[in-house]
């Protein structure tokens, strides 16, 4: 059986136009995942002390079908597939408002040791069995996008500051689609009308650094990169008509 939760939208993740979009969606999406995994004992507020490890995203993809109000609450469900590799893990999720689907949504993660840097196995922190389970779904598969930014166009820098980080001390997932989308304005993502993103994490990003973020447009996609001072690639993303 799906995890679900039902809750109040929130406006403080509403678009410049006061409906919740793609981000709203994908903080959502990570809310989900962070309660189902708190009700395993399993999640972040409990590995990093009991087993050194904590879990680190690597992908998200996003589908938005329709914008969400204020004026019914929304229901959210996911569920773990069954494993395909030993350590990276997949959860879809689908948000339902109105009686119908409003977004859907794949994370891709994995546990990882905060000592030595690197992805552990489930096993490592006795995550339980018969958790991942097989269910039905039309929910779009990744992208697997491009890990480059050649042919980018420099938008602007970002510094990581304290409030970008979360507790494994590197910037929080949620603020790399804020970075992304302020590489252009408002009139821009009204024009283009994105209704899919998909983000890859690629390196951490820690406090005091300075990335650069870049893009380039690309029919009905624009694709994006972080990139470290080095030149390595910290993320790469994409939006979609």
């Amino acid at each position: 059986m799906p995890f679900e939760q039902t809750f109040q939208p929130q406006y403080r993740d509403a678009d410049p136009d006061g409906l919740i979009g793609l981000r709203g969606a994908m903080h959502y999406f990570q809310d989900i995942h962070t309660w189902f995994m708190h009700s395993l004992h399993k999640g972040n507020d409990e590995l990093p002390e009991q087993y050194g490890c904590g879990w680190v995203y690597t992908r998200y993809l996003v589908t938005l079908s329709r914008k969400i109000d204020y004026t019914e609450p929304i229901s959210l469900q996911t569920w773990m597939e069954p494993y395909r590799q030993p350590v990276l893990v997949s959860l879809d999720m689908v948000l339902r408002q109105h009686g119908e689907v409003a977004a859907t949504g794949r994370l891709e993660c994995c546990i990882f040791s905060l000592e030595r840097q690197r992805p552990q196995r489930l096993s490592a922190v006795e995550f339980p069995d018969g958790i991942p389970e097989e269910i039905p779904h039309d929910i779009p598969d990744f992208i697997r996008l491009e890990k480059t930014a050649e042919g980018m166009a420099e938008r602007y820098t970002r510094t990581v500051r304290c409030s970008d980080l979360d507790k494994n001390n590197h910037m929080t997932n949620l603020r790399y689609i804020d970075m992304f989308q302020d590489a252009y304005d408002r009139a821009f993502w009204d024009r283009f009308g994105a209704r899919q993103m998909e983000l890859c994490f690629l390196s951490q990003c820690r406090e005091g650094e300075t990335l650069s973020v870049r893009s380039r447009e690309d029919g009905d996609a624009v694709r994006l990169a972080t990139v470290h001072a080095d030149g390595s690639l910290a993320a790469v993303c994409a939006f979609m008509r």
